[in-house]
């Protein structure tokens, strides 16, 4: 069983809005749903906008509201206007907090910005796995020393790899899922414990005609 938090319609602050360059709209989204599926809310514009909303609004509003700010740093990154004053934003709240706010990821054959040559970047790049393990910790308050000692153990190859990972220092991770695919999974194959967290099924979700083949997807992605 895994443990399933609902995730789209928020009342709390996600843990990681993602700040890219619509050029890596593929690698995006490709690493919100791996961090979805090992236990982080990520914000990202492709999921979260609607048509006729302010995107200025609806970005600035989101960079205040997210705990930190992931910085996917590619060749197109400091191409665009957008993604610079993103990364300003980023540095401001970081001065006004007085805390770590942006999370540099190293993505594709990409050369470290001059703003960010002073700051520790995870690289993505090589072991993609482990990066998203640390991502985690450190977005959970994880102890660095006990997610260390255990990527230095054993290097994960998978989401079922970071998950037992997290298992063996504590923490019992989670998946994010949207409101619509949380309340279709409770419906067919799931025991709701709160508000916000579920048990559910794989084989009963896959099992039943009444399921949608995205959810079907979904689950098979999982597990």
């Amino acid at each position: 069983m895994m443990l399933i938090e609902r995730g789209a319609r928020r009342t709390a602050k996600p843990n990681i809005f993602i700040s890219h360059s619509s050029r890596d709209k593929a690698a995006a989204v490709n690493l919100a749903t791996t961090l979805n599926f090992c236990a982080l809310d990520v914000w990202l514009d492709e999921w979260e906008l609607e048509m006729g909303q302010s995107l200025t609004d609806e970005i600035a509003k989101a960079m205040d509201h997210s705990r930190y700010i992931a910085i996917l740093i590619t060749e197109n990154y400091n191409k665009t206007v957008w993604t610079k004053t993103e990364y300003k934003k980023a540095l401001a709240r970081e001065q006004k907090e007085g805390r770590t706010v942006m999370l540099p990821l190293l993505v594709g054959e990409a050369v470290i910005p001059d703003f960010l040559e002073d700051k520790i970047y995870v690289d993505l790049r090589t072991d993609y796995f482990a990066g998203v393990t640390k991502i985690v910790g450190m977005a959970h308050g994880l102890s660095q020393f006990r997610v260390s000692r255990a990527l230095s153990a054993r290097t994960p190859q998978g989401v079922h790899d970071v998950w037992r990972l997290l298992e063996s220092i504590g923490f019992e991770p989670y998946v994010v899922l949207g409101s619509d695919d949380f309340d279709e999974m409770l419906k067919h194959g799931g025991k709701l414990l709160r508000d916000d967290y579920a048990h559910f099924y794989p084989n009963a979700l896959l099992d039943s005609a009444a399921v949608s083949e995205h959810v079907k997807s979904l689950v098979r992605e999982l597990f």
